[in-house]
């Protein structure tokens, strides 16, 4: 693959550490407990602080003082951006999904028009870069890559699941805990496996993958209310898969 992120050089490992910085900060380092009460100050402040932190650290190789000041900036509009998102998911339940998407719309256009203001020559003036010298020779196209992906499978995990249980009745099935963690868990797995064959080509093993997951459920299936909610939460999970392959073949 040869996309528009690995085309740009520097450019597009600095957008890419941009979008790396936001997975882990939201989807790693972030707690179920910090997700849920965000709208008050001290849950809120405690991730923004995440999030300036794992930019940094995201950054290393090309900070410098315009880009840490960058960094500020995300943090800064992640802090507003997720101020509202939490308090209009605490009033408005019933369209979380919504605003799960809103928030996610946010955040990148944000990221985006950050990237957007610095000119290109700001990528390359680290000490790092300078100190090793050789800017052409370096791997530009791998780290982005590298990004990239690490940011479509950490978010097919965590982003999968949060969109997936936004969009499922609350009212479904009766299930324990141990058995709603175990089907997040094959939902995470499932759109692990569907990303794998769908940046190599092999859509057509993705149909087998559904299935197993069906045969899996044969039984609970009969039952009508079961095989809805079921069908609901597949085909979510799978459009999730199908959406993030789109992305990552755009952009490496």
């Amino acid at each position: 693959m040869n996309g528009w992120l690995t085309g740009l050089g520097p450019e597009g490992t600095a957008l890419a550490l941009l979008l790396l910085g936001h997975v882990l900060s939201d989807f790693v380092f972030q707690t179920d407990e910090m997700a849920k009460n965000k709208h008050k100050t001290g849950p809120l402040l405690s991730h923004i602080g995440i999030v300036l932190i794992v930019h940094a650290v995201a950054f290393i190789p090309l900070l410098t003082p315009k880009t840490a000041l960058l960094v500020v900036m995300v943090g800064a509009f992640h802090l507003l951006i997720d101020a509202v998102s939490a308090r209009l998911r605490h009033q408005m339940a019933t369209s979380a999904h919504l605003v799960f998407l809103g928030d996610l719309m946010a955040h990148l256009i944000v990221i985006l028009l950050g990237w957007s203001l610095l000119e290109a020559s700001a990528w390359t003036a680290s000490p790092m870069v300078t100190a090793l010298v050789i800017e052409n020779q370096l791997p530009w196209s791998e780290i982005t890559t590298g990004a990239v992906y690490i940011s479509a499978f950490v978010f097919a995990h965590k982003g999968g699941n949060a969109l997936v249980r936004d969009v499922l009745p609350e009212e479904g099935p009766e299930s324990d805990e141990e058995d709603l963690g175990v089907g997040y868990l094959i939902g995470s797995l499932e759109r692990w496996i569907i990303l794998l064959l769908g940046v190599v080509g092999m859509w057509e093993a993705v149909a087998l993958v559904v299935a197993v997951k069906s045969i899996a459920r044969f039984e609970e299936l009969k039952q009508r209310a079961f095989a809805e909610y079921f069908l609901v939460g597949t085909l979510t999970s799978v459009l999730v898969a199908i959406v993030l392959v789109g992305i990552v073949i755009v952009l490496v």
